[in-house]
């Protein structure tokens, strides 16, 4: 049994893992957070699924404060649910597929002290080393998504940035699974939008915290790694929840007929990866399954259409 020293008083860093049948490598994250974190800390955990995640944590790490579940309710329900119980100065939200090392808190939390900003975060990596898909995060708008319906996105643009990058830099948008909040910030902005249960919530919260005149900063001396432990880079489902949550974003943050075009631009990006993915599949197994995951997405457009619009829960 691993346990973890509580300190009196408020502690520097509230760390927030919201967890979806997670048992297989949650103890690898809090145990990596435990090894490489020295600043006064608490965790606390909320379990949206229904693997026994929870009461492996309570038996290998009794002093994480484990918040009860509210059954499948979001990333973003789940992490105000943390939220409104932790005592931290600073609120860090960490993914529970993810491995801390060098410090990566520490280091987080002294950029945080001394860069004036509303958020930070760092760089989450794969376990080969190459850079996850959320350090390449923007905030959206109407001709950028007609952009990538058309031509593509910038991610490799990006991703050759990210690579290059040695100090740190202003961002739009910080991956949700590894980004520190002050809890006044947390506080102003309210936490997430409840109404959004999976995907673009960090958008949309970051899209306000730009309204308020806050930045944010990420620094590439944080690193940490990121497992994807939980699901398949061409899952159906995947795509879906996706696809939905960029239209929840548009119907939240335009008028409707922006939101029309947008919606309309993510079911031209989707048809093309699904076309293109129809004639590759001709000779590759990867490209076959990958238009079988953009199956739903394409042919039944209705099933997202509306974006998350009187849902409560992904159950």
């Amino acid at each position: 049994m691993i346990s973890l020293e509580g300190r009196v008083g408020q502690p520097d860093v509230s760390i927030l893992i919201v967890a979806y049948n997670s048992r297989d490598f949650i103890s690898d994250c809090i145990g990596s957070v435990i090894a490489h974190t020295s600043c006064s800390h608490e965790i606390l955990l909320i379990d949206n699924g229904c693997d026994g995640t929870a009461d492996l944590v309570a038996r290998e790490f009794p002093s994480v404060r484990i918040v009860p579940s509210r059954g499948n309710i979001g990333f973003g329900k789940g992490n105000n649910a943390l939220a409104s119980e932790a005592r931290g100065q600073y609120l860090l939200l960490l993914n529970p597929d993810t491995r801390l090392y060098d410090a990566a808190i520490d280091r987080l939390l002294d950029f945080a002290r001394h860069q004036p900003a509303g958020a930070w975060g760092g760089v989450t990596t794969l376990p080969d080393g190459t850079f996850d898909t959320g350090n390449f995060l923007s905030i959206p708008t109407v001709p950028g998504l007609l952009r990538n319906a058309f031509v593509g996105s910038n991610v490799g643009v990006r991703r050759a940035e990210l690579e290059a990058l040695s100090e740190p830099e202003r961002v739009d948008v910080l991956c949700g699974g590894l980004m520190m909040l002050s809890r006044q910030t947390w506080d102003r902005l309210g936490g997430f939008d409840e109404s959004f249960l999976l995907y673009s919530e960090e958008i949309d919260l970051f899209a306000r915290l730009a309204r308020m005149g806050e930045q944010a900063w990420i620094t590439p001396h944080c690193k940490i790694i990121h497992n994807v432990g939980s699901g398949t880079p061409h899952s159906a489902t995947r795509l879906m929840f996706a696809t939905t949550g960029a239209m929840h974003y548009a119907r939240r943050h335009w008028q409707a007929p922006l939101a029309q075009i947008a919606g309309l631009a993510l079911w031209l990006e989707a048809a093309r990866r699904w076309g293109t993915s129809t004639v590759l599949g001709l000779a590759s197994r990867g490209h076959r399954a990958r238009r079988k995951a953009y199956d739903r997405v394409v042919l039944r457009p209705w099933l997202w259409w509306n974006g998350y619009r009187g849902r409560t829960s992904l159950d």
